[in-house]
């Protein structure tokens, strides 16, 4: 019986067939369907961020009446006065504003005195941006 040869190799010729395929649903009038049926865009989006600028607040929380570093981003594409709250069971612990221009991060400190042993929700005022950290005693 007759063995059938391959002339080639495949396994060489997968990665220009991949970049292929990227550049032509990339680059073409596809990949502008494609946006406009997904509704999305290459265009950056204009976001604030908030989180808590250390790893081990986020894992073990902060000692009552212990600062909290948060970081506070805007890339809103303009210069945003911010205000924040840190609430804790409806009762509001601390508060504060700073003004940030686009693109630019900043640290703040947060004061958690007369906060208890259980979560503190710091929140930016008028969005739905918050971060969640929690008390220790």
């Amino acid at each position: 019986m007759p063995r059938i040869q391959s002339h080639g190799n495949y396994k060489a010729r997968l990665p220009v067939f991949v970049i292929v395929i990227a550049l032509v649903f990339g680059f073409s009038p596809i990949a502008g369907v494609l946006l406009r049926l997904t509704n999305g865009s290459f265009a950056p989006l204009a976001f604030s961020s908030l989180s808590l600028a250390t790893q081990t607040e986020l894992n073990w929380g902060v000692l009552a009446g212990q600062p909290i570093a948060v970081r506070l981003t805007n890339h809103t594409g303009q210069i945003k006065n911010y205000h924040w709250s840190a609430v804790q069971h409806g009762r509001l612990k601390s508060e504060g504003e700073k003004i940030l221009a686009d693109g630019q991060t900043t640290e703040i400190l947060i004061s958690s005195k007369g906060a208890n042993a259980g979560q503190l929700r710091i929140a930016l005022k008028g969005s739905n941006v918050f971060v969640t950290v929690t008390i220790r005693k």
